[in-house]
């Protein structure tokens, strides 16, 4: 083989090796970078409303570990307000990647027993910085789970709530139920205390409606009565309506608009 051919070859095989290699570096770094972005950096707690079940999140999480699995702390709050868990791990996770359901056993749709919830709430998350370490979180609030996580962030039932950093409302019934004879029982003792907020990066108050001013339970004037408790407190407040015709209070829940938000606004925060 002539010597300028043999060379050339080399040159040619040397320029394709370098190539390959700058790719595989390149992908490397992708893969790395794809890591970070997935990897939560703090969990989600979830909380659902008045005459909740054990599954009320079952789909929506189901819907987010579509695109990665998560692990599930299923937190149990009982009538006496004790506190016990079971936990499902997925590989190659962490605990900030965790969702933690807290299902209370009393969810009576009064206003005293959201006032026991938030001691429960309390109480779980004592037993979360025990026996899982917790130390931060972000927060969904579906229903009556929301005016728990307002009333908990607000001092109502700890001195030193936990630093929860972004909070998703979902059809919290701020005002109660009926438009004409709104019930500010717990909505007062939150106004005065709205300066408590102020530690929220996002508040993201989501109401439903149908087509007539409500999602079938909870009217919009109930649930964006929550503007005058975040809004100029946290740090960013959003308001959003789902509108469509056929949904209700009892499929909020199951939207796969509210996942995307979920995935978009919770995770990976």
């Amino acid at each position: 083989m002539p010597k300028k051919l043999k060379w050339g070859l080399i040159a040619c095989i040397a320029f394709l090796l370098s190539i390959i290699g700058l790719g595989l570096v390149t992908q490397l770094h992708t893969d790395q970078a794809s890591h970070v972005i997935t990897g939560q950096k703090r969990p989600l707690m979830l909380i659902a409303g008045s005459n909740s079940q054990r599954d009320d999140f079952d789909q929506l999480i189901k819907t987010l570990n579509g695109s990665q699995p998560h692990p599930v702390i299923n937190v149990t709050v009982d009538k006496d307000l004790k506190v016990s868990s079971t936990a499902t791990r997925v590989k190659h996770t962490q605990f900030n990647d965790s969702f933690i359901v807290i299902f209370f056993e009393n969810s009576d749709d009064t206003n005293d027993t959201i006032i026991e919830q938030t001691k429960g709430l309390a109480n779980a998350v004592t037993y979360l910085q025990k026996h899982y370490k917790l130390t931060t979180a972000n927060a969904l609030g579906y229903s009556n789970g929301g005016l728990i996580f307002s009333r908990y962030l607000a001092g109502m039932a700890s001195s030193n709530p936990l630093a929860i950093r972004d909070l998703m409302l979902v059809g919290t019934p701020f005002l109660g139920t009926s438009e004409s004879q709104p019930d500010d029982t717990l909505y007062k003792p939150l106004l005065a205390k709205k300066a408590k907020f102020k530690s929220l990066h996002t508040v993201i108050n989501i109401a439903g409606d149908a087509g007539d001013g409500d999602d079938h339970v909870v009217p919009l004037s109930s649930v964006t009565a929550g503007s005058k408790l975040f809004m100029n407190e946290a740090t960013r407040y959003n308001a959003m309506t789902i509108n469509q015709k056929d949904i209700n209070h009892g499929n909020l829940l199951q939207e796969n608009y509210l996942a995307r938000l979920v995935r978009q606004n919770l995770l990976n925060q």
